[in-house]
């Protein structure tokens, strides 16, 4: 029997739909294990997390289309503004399906975003997936299938293909198409992703793309058996492998609460960046009447912030309006250059007021945007009425 016609069996069967079902439990065990001290608001919110990751799962494995013969527009912002992961509230993420057999030419305006990151979305998606039931070992399989585990091996700012008008045109493929404006993906490749920062988002203006693929590519509305039974395995790993990595993650910043720190196999794990950028993490957690003071002179760089997360690395929940947040564009340093944040749940009387809305625990992030240094970054924990 091919992998196709054994793939299409597992799901007329029902057998790849059993083994989403497993897999989802799996991933809401993670939950139930990995919530510290069986605290209920992490419960509550671990929970929700799971919802809000499977419908990230859902449109991104099951309804994954790449573009076909009618035009895809890249529509920015996303549906959803992100907040997981310690992503910035300056910055959207854009998922792009991709075929990595196509080429695909894209072309449009640039926008006026600052910044605007782009790469190669390859995550660790086996051939035997659809094929071979996984269901109670999902956990087991995650260093062999993982689809939130994604290298990027390919790079670029939006810039490099971008003229002096602001005209966007480059070729994306895994083959050298000859031309110069030539973005590079790997045959695994999956999509690409997209990372937008702005400095303000009310007066600057988002890439407006369009993507369309270079050979016939007819529509297709619905998969076939196979391609559902692939899917449905895609869609339930990525949720656990989500919910395990950053639950492994969280595992080691609190080790060493209220520091910041590189944890760069972590980092990597879960597809981030470094290329151009300098990013810490930490377990922040202040008792009543205690604040953590964060100090570091910015060095020129395009842009920092520093956010506010709570256990799961969800920002927290007001982080539009400013709480849990602060960044270089709204963050004045002392006359010798030195930026003091104060994470506290009452305003302090000197330094930036990092405001925890109420909590008193979850992950940090301090993050630098095409640096041309590292600076000292330097953490304490104080009683709140010692800031003078």
């Amino acid at each position: 029997m091919t992998d196709n016609a054994a793939a299409r069996e597992r799901l007329m069967a029902g057998e790849a739909w059993n083994d989403f079902c497993d897999t989802m439990r799996a991933a809401g065990q993670v939950v139930i294990d990995r919530t510290p001290d069986a605290d209920e608001q992490d419960r509550v919110e671990g929970f929700r997390y799971l919802t809000r990751m499977s419908l990230m799962a859902y449109m991104r494995c099951i309804e994954n289309l790449p573009p076909m013969e009618k035009r895809s527009i890249w529509v920015i912002p996303p549906p959803m503004k992100g907040g997981q992961g310690v992503q910035s509230p300056d910055q959207d993420h854009v998922v792009q399906p991709i075929d990595a057999a196509k080429r695909y030419r894209v072309t449009g305006q640039r926008g006026s975003a600052p910044y605007v990151h782009m790469s190669a979305w390859t995550p660790k998606v086996p051939d035997w997936v659809g094929v071979d039931s996984v269901g109670d070992r999902a956990v087991a399989v995650l260093e062999e299938f993982n689809p939130s585990w994604s290298q990027t091996p390919f790079t670029a700012l939006l810039d490099e293909f971008t003229d002096g008008a602001g005209n966007v045109d480059f070729v994306l493929s895994a083959d050298n198409p000859g031309v110069d404006n030539w973005m590079p993906v790997a045959p695994e490749t999956r999509e690409l992703m997209m990372r937008i920062v702005y400095d303000d988002r009310d007066a600057q203006s988002s890439p407006r793309l369009v993507i369309e693929p270079l050979e016939p590519t007819p529509v297709i509305h619905t998969p076939d058996a196979a391609d559902m039974s692939k899917r449905l395995a895609i869609a339930a790993q990525m949720v656990l492998s989500v919910q395990s990595d950053y639950a492994d993650w969280t595992d080691t910043l609190a080790k060493a609460e209220n520091q910041l720190q590189l944890t760069t196999e972590h980092y990597l794990r879960v597809g981030g960046s470094p290329d151009d950028r300098h990013f810490e993490f930490g377990y922040w957690r202040i008792g009543d009447g205690e604040a953590l003071v964060v100090e570091f002179k910015p060095p020129v760089c395009r842009h920092w912030n520093f956010q506010l997360c709570n256990h799961w690395m969800e920002n927290l929940a007001n982080y539009f309006t400013g709480q849990g947040y602060a960044s270089s564009q709204d963050v004045q340093a002392d006359a010798d250059g030195v930026v003091l944040l104060v994470v506290a749940a009452e305003k302090p009387t000197s330094g930036t007021w990092v405001d925890t809305a109420g909590r008193d625990h979850g992950v940090m992030g301090l993050r630098f945007v095409e640096h041309e240094s590292i600076p000292e970054i330097v953490t304490k924990l104080v009683r709140l009425s010692d800031l003078g």
